[in-house]
């Protein structure tokens, strides 16, 4: 594939890549081999923000980094509001899972809190939302009951097979999961994520973050989990490198042979060990992953080129959403490929009467004509647009061989 295609990366790429490497690691960053003008510190700054990282970035303020004065005004401005939005999530998280263990109701913060636990400054880990993952899915009714006694409103139109979204009179949003991910467009491996929901809960821990305790999944299953949320923004419009950062600090501190033992179990069963060694790759290559660390989960399923998916991600920025025709990337650029995601699609979309096998011609069209008129009216975009721009996105996903020990599916 590295024959096939030639990808570079700016200047202010490469530094933003190196300053974050950086400051992951705990280490002081580099100064630039050359001098960067106006327009590639502002394209650094444009970067840094459209990924939701520039708050990490604070410690070279601290460093004494040499940073134009517009470039460190708005670093410290973005990372003071983080740190404030930080603070304020982490008491939200905490109240949450203590008034839901108050009523019985055994819960994980997933995300968030959770993922910033790694970080060496905790409170720069950008966040906006809450996540919480039920450890008993059949609690759904129960718990949204102790969250509407607590002040939550349930937000409508923004529930999903996996999960619901409360809301506080503040706009923040609390996810309350059922799965590890939103279903995918494999039969089993939902039915396998589904599955495992009953052992998962007797490996949890609490860590203490920020001077609070918080109920979190162990290293190896946090990892997967964390695997699966950016597999599915992949899937969709794509995902950022604020989740890379995430899988460096996990990963560069400490795990234990059993937690680690456990998720190369979790890639192998799930088919999703190429997948695991493309985002592994990628953070060793960029963003300071300990090689050593990274030798320890690399399976040598992926043999691809890790830069076309790193440019993949730069150009998604956080979660794909400024660029409209970026929907969905597939397994592959064959007609069952197309097949399988709008079936899904459908799926999701009926989840209901889908059950019925006599109704999918009516959901397949009644999906279709839905499709198209929200793409036109909502997104201004032609359904030839977004399937040129899906094509594109989806050459090189066979390289990633997902799913490939659940297949074949039903």
């Amino acid at each position: 594939m590295g024959n096939r295609i030639k990808v570079i990366f700016s200047q202010s790429e490469k530094e933003l890549f190196g300053c974050l490497a950086a400051v992951l690691c705990g280490e002081e960053a580099k100064e630039p081999p050359q001098p960067f003008s106006d327009r590639c510190w502002e394209e650094m700054l444009r970067l840094a923000q459209a990924h939701a990282v520039l708050p990490l970035l604070y410690p070279l303020v601290e460093q004494g980094y040499p940073l134009p004065e517009s470039f460190r005004l708005c670093l410290e401005q973005e990372s003071r509001r983080t740190v404030q939005q930080s603070y304020h999530l982490m008491f939200l998280t905490h109240y949450v899972v203590n008034g839901l263990g108050e009523a019985g109701i055994s819960s994980v913060v997933l995300k968030g809190t959770s993922a910033a636990e790694a970080y060496p400054v905790p409170e720069l880990r950008k966040s906006g939302d809450v996540d919480v993952l039920l450890m008993e899915p059949e609690q759904i009714e129960k718990a949204e009951g102790v969250l509407q006694e607590m002040g939550f409103d349930r937000k409508p139109g923004e529930n999903g097979n996996h999960h619901r979204v409360w809301r506080t009179d503040e706009g923040i949003d609390l996810e309350l999961h059922v799965m590890l991910a939103e279903p995918f467009d494999s039969e089993r491996m939902n039915s396998f994520l589904r599955d495992q929901m009953c052992p998962l809960r007797r490996r949890t821990q609490v860590v203490h973050v920020m001077g609070l305790d918080f109920p979190v999944l162990e290293k190896g299953d946090h990892a997967f989990q964390l695997l699966l949320h950016m597999l599915q923004h992949f899937l969709r419009a794509g995902f950022g490198l604020k989740l890379l950062c995430d899988w460096v600090v996990l990963w560069n501190g400490e795990v234990s042979q059993r937690e680690r033992e456990g998720y190369l179990m979790w890639i192998r069963q799930t088919g999703l060990s190429g997948f695991s060694d493309m985002i592994t790759s990628l953070c060793t290559e960029y963003l300071g992953l300990d090689r050593g660390r990274a030798e320890e989960i690399l399976t040598g399923t992926f043999q691809g080129s890790s830069e076309v998916f790193m440019r993949e991600i730069l150009d998604a920025e956080e979660f794909g959403l400024h660029e409209k025709s970026r929907m969905v990337v597939l397994r592959g650029n064959g007609f069952m490929d197309y097949a399988r995601e709008f079936h899904h699609q459908m799926r999701l979309g009926y989840p209901g009467a889908s059950r019925i096998l006599l109704l999918w011609p009516v959901l397949w069209a009644m999906a279709f004509v839905k499709f198209c008129r929200n793409n036109r009216k909502i997104r201004g975009i032609s359904f030839l647009e977004v399937i040129q721009r899906t094509r594109e996105r989806s050459r090189y996903t066979k390289e990633l061989h997902l799913f490939k020990n659940l297949e074949k599916d039903k």
